[in-house]
């Protein structure tokens, strides 16, 4: 296992009333047991923290904060990224999960349970590389045929991550 890890990602966010899929990318940032961040350099200074039970989003420039705690909506999409970067996948709130794989791919689908997982997601797809056994694509579905698809490249393991990524404003 890893206690850190550092990667590239890119996001498409599929909008399935428009039609459209929005293109997004830039830095991830993770440490054990409940940091992440991903820091967007498109669109340039967009930012998703999550610290514990700190949630903080920066979109266009306005800076929400959420308790995940007192969220449940956002308690449950914290479950998940945190869960698909650990590996236990039934703190996501799954009602059934299957694997499967590709020549590169191990896949684990999860079926979410709305009672359990307050999020709006229905279905998370999860492909860890079996290179070495890491999150490579992250999916999460929702019930109206949206989604968001994060994929993970250059990653980087075990290395110390400067604190200043879990703070809002490290610019």
């Amino acid at each position: 296992g890893y206690t850190s890890m550092t990667s590239k990602f890119n996001q498409i966010k599929h909008m399935s009333i428009l039609g459209e899929d929005i293109k997004s990318g830039g830095d991830l940032y993770y440490s054990k047991p409940e940091q992440m961040a991903l820091w967007y350099s498109d669109p340039a200074g967009d930012l998703m923290l999550i610290d514990g039970d700190r949630c903080i989003m920066v979109a266009s420039g306005k800076k929400r904060e959420v308790s995940a705690k007192a969220n449940a909506k956002m308690r449950g999409m914290k479950n998940i990224l945190t869960a698909s970067l650990q590996g236990p996948m039934p703190q996501m709130g799954a009602h059934s999960i299957t694997c499967s794989q590709t020549p590169k791919y191990y896949i684990v689908t999860a079926e979410i349970d709305s009672k359990i997982n307050k999020s709006n997601i229905k279905k998370v797809v999860v492909s860890y590389s079996k290179s070495d056994l890491t999150l490579s694509v992250l999916k999460t579905e929702e019930a109206d045929g949206s989604y968001t698809q994060y994929e993970l490249t250059a990653k980087a393991f075990n290395r110390p991550i400067d604190g200043k990524y879990f703070t809002p404003s490290k610019k």
